[in-house]
């Protein structure tokens, strides 16, 4: 999936939701997936494309394309 900026989304990505502050946890389309067996392909490979957001305000949600208002933050790696 990319942002609205067009950077691809990648597995760790910090984003903003309306202001609330979400982790990227699996990237489907990347086939990157978090450690944690709730992030795991196993879990969300069936989707078939996008990544998995967990927000505490939100929860999980699956994207394929995302919301206008859902930023990318922070990078790991990239400070």
């Amino acid at each position: 999936m990319k942002y609205c900026d067009g950077q691809v989304s990648q597995l760790g990505d910090i984003v903003s939701l309306g202001g609330k502050p979400g982790r990227v946890v699996s990237d489907i389309d990347g086939g990157n997936y978090g450690d944690a067996p709730e992030h795991s392909a196993e879990q969300w490979g069936y989707l078939g494309a996008g990544v998995m957001i967990e927000f505490e305000s939100y929860g999980l949600i699956h994207y394929t394309e995302p919301e206008h208002d859902l930023v990318l933050v922070h990078r790991e790696g990239n400070k």
